[in-house]
């Protein structure tokens, strides 16, 4: 069906970009910038307009999809149809049989991903206006933010991965603009650097496997996720596809893609941007780890579900992957100091839980985490943002402490994300959390299994400490801190009221234990579920539900009991100071180190032998042939004489030598 409006939902928050990019310019000169309550109106106003239109087309999309679905069991049919708006707006290009076009399709991915996208983006806009309230740069910093979710909404929106890629790097431009913000401080322009460059690595993937896919498809199939969905779905086709060397290229197709998604969503070995994605403002983190960026590469595995389970090989590669990443960043934020850090880490860690449902062909339940994890992960690092505010900018745990009661409401926000996370009877986590270890017994095995159960221990663990050191634990503030300590404003609170009830609340859209509550299943089944039919395993090894049940609230509650042991046992020193242990600080920075070995070092020897070595060997050669020139050319010159005879005399020798060096050519090679 066509739908005359998608264009839109892009094109609002980028007027909103478009507005304060030029309110920074124009009062560039001055000392106070541009008016905050105008930069901070647009800011809002826009992104909010595009929630709006997201939230009537998602209504009506649902009501022209139950139509359709009422209409097939009248007639006895029993159809998965999916339900799309689509809006072609121009041929991109056109090369022989294979003609592109640029357009938007709108389905029940795409209205569930822009439905929190632009809904959390406004808050964390809302947000924004609080805590960037006394920085000068404070209109280009909305205009980033603006342009960031204009961006994530072509990536989602696209009708193709070639739109999808053009939003793909628009992000990544957005999260070296916005990691980078603080530029003074050379240290946030290294790590805007480091996202930048570690994300080419994957997006180079991205282009590969897409050049590979399309060798698969032939150009006379349209490269549109639907044309690419219903090719996969062709029976013949995905015989095809399983033997010889078309089985190979879409291997190698995969596992590019893949490792593009590696690169944004912060999986092995492509995960060490993330972390220090921290030097941004702390919207900034709110928006890149709980709602727009990470969530690209598991957006992108859920929309091409019909090719990735054509790869057996490549999905087995992404549930590893997953879950050693989650294993791994799980451990990491354990030792973390830096609040913003543990948060930076326990993203990567869930991001590692979604690949794993993915991996194991669960693409609706890694798709439900993405749609919890928005909110309780939004609302930690917007709580996170409040007691660094407060703290008047304080982001070491070990000097803070007892702010349960200076700070109530913020407490009591990072208290539902906390409750959510570590997967409490009827959290968001609890949910979703639960719901890939299920998948994951069922069709990952037990090895995935035990890894995940052991992780979901171990977030209990780090995150109930984090509480304990920022809220629980006696007050180690400094003084004069101290006594200034105060409550966010209005701007920045509301935000954390709603995101701290959608922490609590969202996993009711799938509450799998409550009979009949699966509207966030039924919604995805069009788009993922034949793929997940393909991967269905048989229902004899379904575990009972209570003992899946015990197991992961035994994690939940035996990793906030331990880490409460822990604290009595002195185990989490938080006296000290300084650096992390020499272990903390090898574990955290192992895979800096692995990129180091692998691609950094290597690159410095190859150029230290480009500049010392053949960079003089080659001056040294145009050197010597500028020499030998001015030589031959000083002889010449000796050998010219103004007597004709003896020029001619000349002339006739160099003949003969050149027709004796010439028959003796001729005789040797004969």
């Amino acid at each position: 069906m066509h739908s005359p409006l998608l264009w839109l939902l892009p094109v609002l928050p980028l007027l909103g970009f478009l507005v304060n990019g030029i309110l920074s310019l124009s009062t560039a000169r001055t000392s106070h910038g541009p008016s905050r309550g105008l930069s901070g109106f647009v800011a809002v106003l826009f992104p909010a307009l595009s929630f709006g239109l997201s939230l009537w087309l998602f209504q009506r999309l649902s009501h022209d999809a139950a139509s359709i679905h009422e209409t097939n069991v009248n007639l006895g049919l029993h159809l998965s149809e999916v339900v799309r708006y689509v809006q072609p707006l121009w041929s991109w290009f056109s090369v022989g049989d294979a003609n592109v076009g640029f357009g938007f399709a709108y389905d029940a991915l795409t209205g569930i991903m822009l439905l929190f996208i632009t809904g959390i983006g406004t808050l964390i806009h809302l947000y924004s206006l609080g805590y960037m309230a006394h920085d000068r740069g404070h209109a280009r910093f909305l205009a980033y933010l603006s342009l960031f979710l204009a961006n994530m909404i072509v990536l989602v929106l696209g009708d193709g991965p070639l739109v999808t890629f053009l939003g793909w790097e628009g992000v990544g431009l957005c999260s070296y603009l916005l990691i980078g913000f603080w530029h003074e401080d050379l240290a946030n322009g290294a790590a805007a650097r480091k996202a930048f460059l570690v994300n080419r690595v994957g997006d180079l993937g991205f282009l590969l496997g897409l050049f590979f896919l399309w060798q698969i498809l032939g150009p006379t199939v349209p490269f549109t996720y639907q044309g690419i969905s219903e090719w996969f779905r062709d029976p013949a086709h995905l015989a095809m596809v399983g033997q010889g060397s078309v089985a190979a290229l879409l291997t190698a197709s995969t596992l590019l893609l893949f490792l593009g998604c590696t690169g944004k969503s912060a999986q092995i070995p492509l995960l060490t941007w993330l972390p220090d994605a921290m030097a941004g403002p702390t919207p900034v983190s709110a928006l890149i780890h709980a709602a727009t960026m990470v969530t690209s590469g598991v957006f992108l595995l859920g929309r091409m579900s019909d090719v990735f389970v054509a790869a057996p090989f490549t999905m087995h590669v992404i549930a590893v992957i997953g879950a050693a990443t989650a294993l791994w960043a799980a451990v990491t934020g354990f030792v973390q100091t830096d609040i913003k850090k543990v948060l930076a880490y326990s993203t990567v860690s869930q991001l590692g839980y979604m690949f794993l449902a993915v991996g194991v062909g669960a693409f609706d339940a890694g798709l439900f985490h993405v749609f919890t994890h928005a909110f309780f992960k939004a609302v930690l690092f917007l709580g996170a943002g409040s007691v660094i505010h407060a703290l008047g900018g304080e982001q070491d745990m070990r000097r803070m402490g007892g702010l349960a009661r200076k700070l109530p409401l913020t407490f009591a926000a990072m208290f539902a994300g906390w409750y959510a996370i570590t997967g409490l009877p009827g959290g968001a986590g609890f949910w979703s959390k639960d719901l890939i270890l299920e998948k994951t017994w069922m069709h990952g095995g037990w090895a995935l299994y035990v890894v995940a159960i052991f992780t979901a221990v171990l977030t209990a663990v780090y995150m109930t400490r984090l509480m304990i050191l920022v809220f629980w634990s006696p007050s180690r503030v400094d003084p004069e801190v101290e006594h200034h300590v105060h409550e966010s404003p209005w701007s920045m609170a509301l935000p954390l009221v709603i995101l701290g009830l959608g922490s609590l609340g969202a996993g009711f859209a799938w509450a799998s234990l409550v009979p009949g509550v699966d509207w966030f299943a039924r919604t995805l089944a069009p788009v993922v579920g034949p793929a997940q039919d393909l991967l269905a395993g048989p229902e004899a090894h379904h575990p009972p539900v209570a003992l899946l049940l015990a197991l992961g609230l035994m994690a939940a509650f035996g990793g906030i009991v331990l880490s409460f042991v822990l604290f009595r046992s002195g185990s989490y020193r938080e006296t000290e100071s300084g650096e992390l242990p020499f272990l903390s600080r090898f574990w955290t920075l192992l895979f800096d180190h692995l990129h180091a070995v692998v691609a950094v070092w290597p690159v410095l020897v190859v150029s230290w032998i480009l500049d010392k070595v053949l960079n003089p060997l080659l001056f040294g050669l145009v050197r010597l042939v500028g020499y030998l020139v001015e030589v031959f050319g000083w002889l010449f010159r000796a050998l010219q004489f103004s007597r004709l005879r003896l020029n001619m005399g000349l002339s006739a020798s160099g003949a003969l030598l050149v027709l004796l060096g010439y028959i003796l050519v001729k005789e040797l090679l004969k």
